[in-house]
């Protein structure tokens, strides 16, 4: 397992470094003391690159700890613990899937309800309140933080699903 956590660390490193590479073309200075267009992407990649470098020397160093030995087959219970885990990886991809396929057809703010709705449960939420509740709380805040207070335009929608969008974008 630790091999596949090492691997893994590398690529995300490797790409949060090409995709910091690329990003710096983004970088543009209009006024002085404006911050451009490109500050906030390359921010998040600057974070993005030393989430994964610190994931990465995490990783090595416990791997280098803990050496360990080649068991027998896995138990019955490890059997079920790795194919709910690979379910929930699965259904969680799927969600993000069709998010993002879906997105210009129903509009950003239905689209989002419903994700954050399907990836809760796809990630095993039973809790009725969290079911509920979270959905319009995540919805509402990431449009006034990135529609309102920072004005990025997101999909509205075709049809009726635009017209149900420009209410809240008003």
């Amino acid at each position: 397992m630790k091999k596949g956590e090492i691997a893994t660390g590398a690529f995300c490193v490797a790409f949060f470094s090409f995709m910091l590479i690329q990003g710096f073309d983004l970088l543009e200075t209009r006024r002085s003391g404006e911050v451009g267009s490109g500050f906030w992407p390359v921010m998040s990649l600057i974070a993005c690159l030393g989430f994964s470098i610190a994931w990465l020397v995490m990783t090595v160093v416990e791997s280098r700890k803990t050496r360990v030995e080649p068991t027998a087959a896995p138990t019955r219970e490890e059997a079920a613990g790795a194919w709910v885990r690979r379910r929930t990886v699965g259904l969680s991809i799927l969600c993000l899937f069709l998010y993002i396929v879906v997105m210009p057809w129903i509009g950003f703010v239905l689209s989002t309800f419903l994700f954050v709705f399907a990836f809760a449960v796809s990630l095993g939420e039973r809790r009725k309140l969290v079911l509920s509740v979270s959905p319009f709380l995540v919805t509402a805040m990431v449009v006034a933080v990135f529609a309102k207070f920072i004005t990025i335009p997101f999909p509205r929608g075709v049809g009726v699903f635009a017209a149900f969008s420009r209410l809240f974008y008003q």
